[in-house]
């Protein structure tokens, strides 16, 4: 149809706009914090650039695709309704819920994209991306990365959670290694070669039976035979961790560790809930904004509109983050967690979709 052709049209002129203009910004602002590594690291190729900023817009896109839509939604609705556009269509007997069909289409089209993301395109992107920031960012305290601790999963599924690396002593500084939620070393130097694995000023923590840690005892050198790691652990980061793993990935190791340690089997739930359940977000911003910009009513602001959807948007999606780190260490079922707050809020803006459009 005519009219489903000029809407579709008009859908992606917008949402692609809006979706390349915010990557846009997002990749001027990340080229200027690491400026001076792509200029000074001869080894850095153009073409590396461009798979580099690639791999970013794969990650991102969970949240660019449905920010996009929301405000290609606002803006296409908007001007339809302003141009009586959407009134004279409906005088000739189609339905709004008819006319939303193809803001539906590019947001299925976004599901989509973000659920084959998740389970192909984003475990190589972040393993890609953990890679080159190793391999070229060296302009960061202490000459490594720039996060205030960092993380290695382990073969035994224990974590080893460390401050920064010493170069010159082959160590890693001010060390916790978690083997599980009950039991924890806290060391201040550990050697980093894996076949002498020593640490110096060590103390082991064992919760009681109240629930709180002790010190159960303590050493001022010790091997630590137990710790299982790779050789080149510290280039690797280690086993892959759980959020660079595919869904299928996680179904499995969901599986296989169900009946173990609470805290390995509650944080792979944690981020395999979450990429289950945000592709769908691409579908929600569309049932909760359109009621709003179909409306006929001079008091009408669409200044408001934009800002109360961009303000809402963005602090669900950090909300949804919180709710994975509150779900993966254990505070909550990481399954209420995730889709309680989602299901609640289809639920409450289903009845104005339905009043307002169906």
């Amino acid at each position: 149809m005519i009219w489903k052709r000029y809407f579709m049209r008009e859908i992606m002129k917008v949402f692609s706009l809006f979706l390349l203009t915010f990557f846009f910004l997002y990749a001027l602002l990340d080229y200027s914090t690491h400026m001076q590594d792509f200029v000074k690291d001869n080894k850095i190729q153009f073409f590396d650039i461009i798979s580099y900023y690639g791999f970013q817009f794969i990650k991102r896109a969970d949240l660019l695709l449905p920010l996009a839509l929301l405000l290609a939604t606002i803006k296409t609705l908007s001007s339809f309704n302003a141009n009586r556009e959407l009134i004279a269509l409906q005088t000739a007997a189609l339905p709004l819920k008819k006319l939303l069909s193809p803001f539906l289409i590019v947001a299925t089209g976004c599901v989509l994209f973000n659920y084959l993301s998740f389970q192909y395109f984003t475990p190589k992107t972040l393993n890609f991306l953990d890679t080159f920031r190793e391999k070229h960012f060296k302009h960061a305290h202490n000459g490594i990365r720039k996060e205030p601790f960092h993380i290695f999963h382990l073969k035994d599924n224990s974590k080893l959670i460390y401050q920064y690396f010493l170069k010159e002593e082959n160590k890693f500084f001010d060390v916790l290694w978690i083997r599980s939620s009950s039991d924890i070393y806290r060391i201040k130097m550990l050697n980093a070669d894996p076949r002498n694995p020593e640490a110096e000023f060590i103390d082991h923590l064992v919760r009681n039976e109240n629930g709180y840690f002790e010190k159960k005892e303590s050493y001022e050198n010790a091997i630590l035979d137990g710790l299982q790691w790779q050789s080149n652990m510290t280039q690797q980061r280690g086993i892959i961790p759980f959020e660079n793993r595919s869904i299928s990935e996680l179904f499995k190791l969901y599986l296989q560790n169900a009946e173990e340690e609470s805290y390995v089997s509650s944080e792979i739930l944690a981020h395999l809930s979450f990429k289950c359940l945000m592709p769908l977000l691409s579908l929600l911003v569309v049932f909760v904004i359109a009621p709003f910009c179909v409306r006929y009513s001079r008091g009408l602001s669409l200044f408001f509109t934009y800002t109360f959807s961009l303000f809402g948007f963005l602090a669900f999606f950090t909300f949804m983050d919180a709710a994975v780190i509150v779900g993966k260490n254990g505070v909550v079922n990481p399954f209420l967690a995730i889709f309680l707050p989602f299901i609640l809020l289809a639920v409450l803006f289903s009845f104005k979709y339905k009043k307002e459009i169906l």
